[in-house]
């Protein structure tokens, strides 16, 4: 009996059907390749592509994003959406980033920093990485003083794409519509570009950029909404984003201009 038994389980283990190689699902975003996080907005976990979890704190999804959803802040300290990584985006030397933002002149805040975008170092007061627009009321009321630290090799600060005010600001972000912000880094040639809706806004030559301590990725703010380095609280000159964001995209290779180009033709 018991021999039985065993055949007849042997039997049904060997007729039991499983799906060829082919038909396993495929990530298409694998460890090592050029996209490194991708954050679609179109669901609470909106990196879409690896399971890498953001924090919701005063923000949320809603519709009438760029393409499908998007991610709304409050502009409170506590408005902004914070991740543990960038995956493995830390360990790139040549980059790109890019992100698409939506705020209205009656959002404008003229009494704060507000902070965008930052790719946090735990070591750095700045970040690796950190957008944010200023507060100079100078510049024509549509226009955006939006700033751009990064920073360098040596564990210091590069403050060269920072100048965008006065008649350098980035015209029309203050108009409702959505525009895309991206950057590219070359280490070899060591230049970095400055793109808004797909278009060349800057480029500079002989830039130091590498990233030292690589820590979180926070959207909608500055490092220090998540507590790394200091606080919103002991920063009152600090405020968080009160717009929408979409499509946050980080490569670890500095995609051309025609590929920049590309992403703002398709929404993407």
């Amino acid at each position: 009996m018991l021999l039985f038994m065993a055949g007849l389980l042997l039997n049904g283990c060997q007729k039991m059907s499983q799906p060829p190689f082919g038909d396993y699902p495929v990530d298409a975003n694998p460890p090592g390749g050029p996209l490194k996080f991708y954050a679609a907005m179109d669901e609470k976990n909106v990196d879409s592509i690896r399971a890498n979890f953001g924090t919701f704190n005063d923000a949320s999804i809603v519709d009438d994003g760029v393409s499908g959803k998007c991610a709304q802040f409050d502009g409170s300290k506590n408005g902004f959406i914070n991740y543990p990584s960038a995956n493995d985006f830390g360990q790139s030397t040549n980059f790109t980033i890019s992100f698409w933002i939506n705020i209205t002149m009656a959002q404008k805040d003229n009494n704060h920093a507000v902070g965008v975008l930052a790719f946090a170092n735990s070591d750095n007061f700045w970040g690796n990485i950190t957008f944010y627009a200023d507060n100079n009321t100078k510049s024509p009321s549509d226009s955006m003083d939006l700033k751009i630290h990064f920073g360098a090799s040596d564990g210091g600060d590069n403050w060269n794409f920072a100048g965008y005010n006065f008649g350098n600001a980035w015209p029309k972000m203050y108009d409702g519509n959505w525009h895309q912000v991206a950057f590219t880094y070359d280490a070899s040639s060591k230049v970095g570009t400055v793109y808004r809706d797909g278009e060349q806004f800057d480029q500079k030559t002989d830039q130091d950029i590498a990233f030292t301590s690589p820590s979180q990725l926070v959207l909608g703010g500055f490092q220090q909404a998540a507590g790394i380095t200091d606080s919103y609280d002991n920063n009152s000159w600090m405020a968080g984003f009160p717009g929408k964001m979409d499509n946050v995209r980080l490569y670890g290779e500095a995609l051309s201009a025609a590929d920049v180009k590309s992403l703002y033709d398709n929404k993407e």
